[in-house]
């Protein structure tokens, strides 16, 4: 038995010492040649040669989320605003119906902020000008916030004279959208929030209003400040996005306050984009 114990001893050390007899026959594979280790060590830096190839990645990945998750709800919006047309309805399942509504018409707006940031962070945003009027355009942004506009009531004028413009018709709906949802929710029941358009010596503008509470701060409405720990809210990453609409439209933002109370914001525009100016 002790005679054992030293054979195996002495057989330990020996394979200790030299090298194993498979890594002599195919080094690649099992001995940590210095060219294997030379390629472990510079693999990495290859990888970081690029340190934009991530973004890119995210700001793909998250836009083709963004889209694929739009087509239900689009589906979801459908068959909900179907439910809530039928008139044999109980007021529970009214209130089921506008709860489905609502909800999908939020995930539906944090999609679509989702996709306009990670258009933002790739810094490619695609301008699709066409001609159309204001006076069609605005009853249709203020009709797609009725549903919120319960307790404010909201109206919208336009003056007969407004030219027909050319520029990105969805971006500017959304920059009216997003504005007009952030007053409807600030204000309270008895409230009003008007909308309005007319032309100007520099193309048009348009004036939207409240009642609301002034603002201690009102130019700062959408601008991030990614410092602090309070994360933005979606109104927050809305008004961002219309921020950033405004300057590839080549608009301009004036907010302030109204006296004795209440919040006034202008958006002034050209009449056609400032790229097709330049043309």
């Amino acid at each position: 038995m002790k005679e054992s114990r030293e054979k195996f001893a002495a057989r330990a050390a020996g394979a200790s010492s030299s090298p194993p007899v498979m890594a002599e026959r195919d080094g690649s594979r099992f001995a940590p040649t210095a060219e294997n280790l030379a390629s472990e060590k510079t693999a990495p830096a290859c990888e970081s040669a690029d340190p934009g190839r991530a973004d890119r990645y995210r700001a793909v990945f998250l836009s083709r989320l963004a889209h694929e998750l739009r087509t239900p709800l689009t589906a979801i919006l459908g068959f909900a605003e179907i439910l809530l047309n039928q008139e044999q309805l109980t007021e529970a399942q009214r209130n089921f119906c506008e709860r489905i509504q609502n909800s999908a018409q939020q995930l539906r707006q944090g999609l679509n902020q989702l996709s306009d940031l990670s258009r933002m962070e790739a810094g490619s945003r695609e301008i699709h000008a066409e001609e159309f009027s204001l006076q069609d355009l605005l009853p249709q942004s203020c009709g797609a916030l009725s549903h919120k506009a319960q307790k404010p009531e909201l109206s919208w004028s336009a003056s007969p004279d407004l030219p027909m413009i050319v520029s990105d018709r969805g971006m500017l709906r959304q920059v009216i959208e997003s504005f007009l949802d952030f007053m409807t929710s600030r204000n309270s029941e008895g409230a009003a929030v008007k909308a309005s358009a007319e032309k100007n010596a520099r193309g048009f503008v348009i004036r939207l209003e409240d009642d609301g509470e002034p603002l201690i701060d009102p130019g700062s409405i959408g601008v991030l400040d990614l410092t602090e720990q309070q994360s933005p809210t979606n109104f927050d990453l809305a008004l961002a996005i219309a921020r950033h609409h405004i300057d590839l439209l080549g608009g301009k933002l004036n907010i302030k306050n109204r006296k004795p109370r209440g919040l006034d914001i202008v958006l002034e525009f050209p009449p056609v984009l400032p790229d097709m100016q330049a043309d």
